[in-house]
């Protein structure tokens, strides 16, 4: 697979429409191929656009400085952590295991997963009971957040150990150098699927229609949990 790593044309490619997101195939069953087939994050055009729409709508029911007091205030490991703070604020009931369960097989070359299936079940259960796209979009922001905010958490929380400052210092200081999501895929009109280098471009929340819209509430979540690091003395 050919890489793209030089910094303008990564912004470029991000925001060129000829190179979209690799097709996921659909599933009818409610499972993980279901999951992938309906949240924004593998979708492309108008389909896009509406999942991402409701994925917004979404987002602005969290306030990110109520997120960074509850990650302030929550114990455990980033995952759950993650996942606990944000189900608590949309008010759902969650296993964050079955959002952990889920977010190992998410992307659509991690291949599949019984387990992973039936988390999507119960999860869709957890938000409404409908197999539609706001439980998606609702299962997506729980499973992207437990793969990448977390990830962000953790490595926040070493760096901030021994040191002094700000919060929002060692968060932004980690997305620069050793950001959670360092890559992602794109296809061109010829087929050819590209991997393109976030980290590289200094783009750790991505670029063009398929950037993260939950930067703010990442950024909350990973300052919350490194002010409660500090206040524990370590």
């Amino acid at each position: 697979m050919d890489i793209v790593n030089e910094p303008g044309t990564v912004a470029r490619l991000l925001s060129d429409r000829r190179y979209v997101v690799p097709r996921v195939p659909g599933g009818t069953a409610v499972g993980l191929e279901w999951l992938r087939a309906t949240v924004a994050r593998f979708s492309t055009g108008t389909a896009h656009r509406r999942r991402r729409a409701a994925v917004a709508a979404i987002l602005r029911e969290l306030d990110p400085e109520e997120l960074r007091e509850r990650a302030r205030q929550a114990e455990g490991e980033p995952a759950t952590l993650v996942v606990r703070v944000l189900a608590s604020a949309l008010d759902l009931r969650v296993d964050p295991g079955d959002v952990v369960a889920v977010a190992q097989y998410y992307q659509p070359h991690t291949g599949a997963s019984e387990e992973a299936d039936e988390a999507v079940r119960r999860l869709v259960t957890a938000c409404g009971g409908r197999a539609d796209e706001r439980a998606a979009a609702l299962i997506g922001v729980l499973v992207q957040a437990c793969e990448a905010t977390a990830l962000l958490v953790s490595r926040c929380r070493a760096a901030a150990r021994g040191r002094r400052g700000s919060a929002e210092d060692v968060v932004a200081h980690v997305l620069r150098a050793d950001p959670p999501v360092r890559a992602t895929r794109r296809v061109g009109r010829d087929g050819v699927e590209v991997l393109v280098d976030l980290a590289a471009a200094d783009l750790p929340f991505g670029a063009g229609v398929h950037a993260c819209p939950g930067r703010g509430h990442a950024v909350a979540v990973a300052c919350g949990a490194v002010e409660r690091l500090w206040e524990e003395g370590r």
